[in-house]
């Protein structure tokens, strides 16, 4: 028989005495474990699942013909512009001075009557000019002075007033009076122009450019010239008709007025 268990007892056999779990014969008692807290928190506590992305499914192309693959469509590069090469500025250009207003000598610039101015014929030569200072005054032009100040080395004539010189201005061009060399533009060098411009004899082309009354009208200006012709008279009939013939009678130099910086026109009366 087994007495009851105390605590100096050590048998093994059972008991119906309901120790402690905690309790061991023999031994230190263990404590019981105390309660943890419990702390409340916004977030789950249960972590989400780390699950991989499904793969990217990528429909595949059925193939008609197996003779040749799809043709491959790749990426368009955007269009670009090419590369330039490096220019420097454009730098602005300095203002440009104002040229000066070409003046004309007085002896060229006076219409008849009103003195100083030259008398001329176009038909004789540049020497036979005239000087008239006064109505009953008259002496040799001065040829060797300076045509312009300041002093030019080019003047460009025009003598178109009316439509009929207007038509052979266009088809003979200007008149041109260049200076001798380096040398400036004198007045000698104006009339010279003048006079080898309009003593140049007709071409053919310019014959085709006037009527057969006109002609008519070129021929009796040119045997009226010949008699006050300086030339020889076999040299003139050789010659034929000349510029001069078609202005019929207007052979007298009246002046020039400027229409432009270096522009003139010529003034020519009967």
């Amino acid at each position: 028989m087994c007495w009851p268990r105390s605590f100096c007892c050590r048998c093994p056999g059972s008991s119906s005495f309901p120790w402690p779990a905690s309790l061991t014969f023999g031994r230190t008692p263990r404590r019981l474990p105390l309660p943890q807290p419990t702390l409340l928190s916004p977030w789950p506590c249960n972590p989400l699942p780390m699950t991989p992305p499904p793969p990217q499914f990528i429909p595949q192309t059925r193939w008609d013909s197996f003779d040749e693959p799809p043709p491959f469509i790749g990426m368009t590069p955007a269009p670009c512009a090419p590369m330039t090469p490096f220019l420097p500025p454009i730098l602005p250009s300095p203002q440009a001075w104002p040229q000066p207003q070409i003046n004309l000598s007085p002896e060229l610039c006076s219409p008849r009557g009103t003195h100083p101015y030259l008398e001329w014929d176009i038909t004789q030569f540049p020497s036979s000019a005239q000087l008239c200072t006064t109505p009953y005054s008259r002496k040799p032009a001065p040829l060797d002075g300076g045509a312009t100040f300041p002093p030019t080395h080019l003047l460009t004539l025009s003598f178109a007033d009316n439509p009929v010189t207007q038509v052979w201005e266009q088809q003979w061009g200007p008149i041109f009076a260049r200076g001798q060399g380096a040398h400036a533009l004198t007045v000698e060098d104006v009339l010279d122009a003048v006079y080898r411009y309009f003593n140049t004899p007709l071409t053919p082309e310019d014959r085709e450019l006037v009527s057969p009354h006109a002609w008519g009208l070129i021929c009796d200006a040119y045997y009226a010239r010949l008699p006050r012709s300086p030339n020889m008279r076999a040299y003139d009939a050789r010659r034929g008709a000349l510029r001069l013939d078609v202005l019929t009678g207007t052979r007298k130099f009246s002046g020039l007025q400027c229409v432009g910086r270096d522009h003139f026109r010529l003034t020519l009366t009967a």
